[in-house]
């Protein structure tokens, strides 16, 4: 099991909880579309916060339709990842038994230990899951109340300029705010908004988590801890102490020291250094939160040794800068999707063409950072958004085209 294939298998759920925060932000749009009318402005705050019921009970049934879909893609990927670790492990084990290296064990759809160890990680993975839906509830009626308040705020500030440049009457002044406007604070508005998006996690210091990196880093976690808590569990059955860690270009810093090494699980070695030494159970240690190693079964004067440590860490370390930086150009595009998307909800074509240009600017710019990069290549399954669709995309890219035109 590699890196790419782990990713993938926690790619499911984690995709779901994105199109679950476009699908939540876009409703709070709809709510807030009929600002541009001639409505007082206290008045129409009055209106909205009235609405939180109602918006509250549409978040409910949004989030209960994507409860179960998401709940059977996590069940889904640990089956997969357990099919797969077993499928590529049994092999070995067998010829190991064959020649007496190893002792007989039951199949491993009826081991004890693997058994016990779905279990633990399926009821994991409900709760993960289940709190991001709590959160995400009230994080979405949180997100309404502060975008209806910003949105009265902030016309109001415009309203008291204006009225202040109607008394003196300048020309100069009246450049200065030029054509303000209740749409105006409007766009505004939304693009806070749409910077902030809504939470599916906060943590014990009070730092908020995206859905795709909350999500993302539980169940890749989760999918990790699936591979290497299955293959502990038939070293466990079969009786091997050994295991060999693999290694990768890029890894983190204390992950980066304990690749590549053969470790003793039962800590009693004299040639190999033991498990219990590793950074095993620090959260950003090998096989930590985030963590892309995986662990395999070694036999001493049998197994073939394929990984080894890391020899050039700032080569290593180099490259995972390189990496988190094309994540970030990748989070940078898909938030300009998902305003372009929103401003397509409100109707604004204006807002929504300007949006669109700075979109082809962004991609523009992933593209260029990852073709000069030899050791990386583009993610377009990253850079989705769900409310994006091809008539928004298509339009997107007219609007800029457009501009290029003119320009």
């Amino acid at each position: 099991m590699n890196l790419i294939e782990n990713q993938r298998i926690a790619d499911g759920p984690t995709g779901l909880y994105q199109d679950l925060e476009e699908i939540l932000m876009k409703n709070i749009v709809r709510h807030i579309r009929n600002y541009d009318q001639p409505i007082p402005t206290d008045e129409w705050l009055m209106q909205k916060l009235a609405e939180i019921g109602k918006l509250n009970k549409e978040n409910i049934r949004l989030i209960s339709e994507m409860t179960g879909i998401s709940n059977t893609a996590a069940q889904r990927m640990l089956e997969e990842m357990a099919e797969k670790v077993t499928e590529e492990l049994e092999p070995g084990f067998q010829y190991l038994v064959r020649h007496g290296l190893a002792g007989d064990a039951v199949k491993a759809a009826k081991s004890c230990n693997i058994l016990q160890v779905m279990k633990t990680l399926r009821k994991q993975a409900k709760d993960t899951l289940n709190l991001c839906n709590t959160t995400m509830l009230y994080k979405a009626r949180d997100a309404y109340k502060a975008l209806v308040t910003d949105i009265a705020q902030t016309a109001g500030e415009m309203e008291t300029k204006q009225s202040f440049l109607d008394l003196l009457n300048t020309e100069t002044t009246a450049s200065v705010i030029g054509a303000e406007s209740r749409t105006q604070a409007l766009r505004r508005c939304i693009q806070r908004f749409n910077e902030k998006g809504i939470p599916a996690f906060v943590d014990t210091a009070g730092r908020e988590w995206t859905p795709e990196a909350y999500v993302n880093m539980a169940m890749r976690t989760t999918s990790g801890n699936a591979a290497h808590e299955i293959q502990m569990a038939r070293c466990e059955d079969y009786g091997i102490d050994l295991i060999e860690v693999d290694s990768h270009a890029g890894a983190r810093p204390k992950c980066a020291k304990d690749q590549g090494k053969i470790f003793d699980r039962a800590n009693k070695s004299s040639k190999y250094p033991h498990w219990n030494t590793s950074s095993y159970g620090e959260p950003d240690g090998i096989l930590g939160i985030n963590c892309h190693h995986h662990i395999y079964p070694y036999v001493d004067g049998v197994s073939v040794r394929r990984h080894f440590p890391t020899d050039d860490m700032d080569a290593n370390n180099k490259l995972y800068q390189e990496i988190q930086k094309q994540r970030a150009l990748e989070r940078s595009v898909r938030k300009q999707k998902r305003e372009c998307m929103l401003y397509d909800e409100l109707g604004d074509k204006e807002a929504f063409e300007a949006a669109a240009i700075k979109l082809k600017e962004k991609e523009k710019r992933l593209k260029q950072y990852v073709d000069k990069n030899d050791n990386l290549h583009r993610r377009t399954d990253r850079e989705q958004v769900v409310g994006f669709d091809k008539r928004i995309s298509a339009e997107a890219r007219g609007a800029a085209a457009k501009k290029k035109e003119i320009t």
